[in-house]
Parts: structure tokens; C-alpha cells; sequence
């Protein structure tokens, strides 16, 4: 009886398909969507799918995917990688290499990300100084102009050319 409950006690958790929906705030029809396509494969119990944690590693890192513009089939690809699909050493070698230029890509977004980032957040501290220091009848073109002089200051620095 002790083993049992200990045995309970160390399994990994399981989620319905409606409970798995809540977690990823998506809707279980997407979730069968993505069954079908081959990129997650819930067990099943008397007919109804039981997601575990294999499935919720994949399900993040599918929608991480997603949310950085791959296409469904993208994921496909490295999916079955992962899940040792595939196995030919030629094509292993053919997705390795596809897979370091998609690395490089993603480091270049990043760079850029940052870049953006990081002058919207100057923006914002310009625009935040300037109406705390005006009255609500100050023209805009004044907020404007001191965007413009704050980014022809940045262009101008040795930093920005660092960034390029």
C-alpha cells in the first residue's frame, strides 16, 4: 500500500485536454489541430487524451516558436528531430546546417530587438520628460523636436555605429 502511494506520489503530472487548453490559454480544437499535425501525441485513456509533460514541453516550446513567426511546418522539422525520426545521417547533417542559419538569424533578431528596444525606451523617458515639464496646451511639435535632437545625438555617437 506505502509503494503504491509512493508510486502516485512521483508520477508526473497529467492534464485533460481542457485543462491543457487552460494552461496555454489556447482552445482544445487547436490543440487537436496540433495532434493532427503530427506535433504533439497526447496517451489516451477509454478514448480521451491525456497530455503529460512531454506534451507541455512541446506545447511551450511550439507556441514560443509560433510567437517568434515559425510556420507550423518549421516546428514539424525539428520535431521530428527531436523526437529521433529522423535518423539518415545525410539529413541530419542537411537540418543541422538549416538549423545553425535559422541560429544566426535569431541572434540578429535579438540584436535587433534590443536595438528597438532600447530606443523606444528613450523615447519614452523623452515624451515622459517633456509632458511632465509642460502644461496641456504645449504643442506636440516640441515633443517631436526633442525626439529629433535625443535620435541625431544617437546617430551621431559611436555607439549607434557599433549597433549597425
Amino acid at each position: 500500500m506505502q509503494i503504491e502511494a509512493a508510486q502516485n506520489l512521483s508520477e508526473d503530472p497529467t492534464w485533460s485536454i481542457r485543462e491543457f487548453s487552460e494552461i496555454f490559454e489556447i482552445t482544445p480544437r487547436a490543440i487537436r489541430f496540433y495532434e493532427d499535425k503530427g506535433l504533439i501525441s497526447p496517451n489516451r485513456e477509454a478514448g480521451t487524451r491525456i497530455f503529460g509533460l512531454v506534451e507541455h514541453v512541446k506545447m511551450t516550446s511550439i507556441l514560443r516558436a509560433k510567437r517568434l513567426g515559425f510556420t507550423l511546418d518549421d516546428i514539424k522539422v525539428v520535431l521530428d528531430v527531436t523526437d529521433g525520426r529522423i535518423t539518415d545521417r545525410a539529413e541530419l547533417l542537411t537540418r543541422r546546417d538549416s538549423f545553425e542559419r535559422v541560429i544566426k538569424s535569431l541572434q540578429r533578431r535579438r540584436t535587433d530587438i534590443d536595438v528597438l528596444s532600447r530606443h523606444l525606451g528613450e523615447l519614452c523617458q523623452i515624451m515622459t520628460d517633456k509632458l511632465d515639464n509642460t502644461d496641456e496646451n504645449s504643442e506636440v511639435v516640441q515633443l517631436a523636436e526633442a525626439y529629433d535632437d535625443a535620435f541625431r545625438k544617437h546617430l551621431s555617437s559611436e555607439n549607434h555605429l557599433n549597433e549597425i
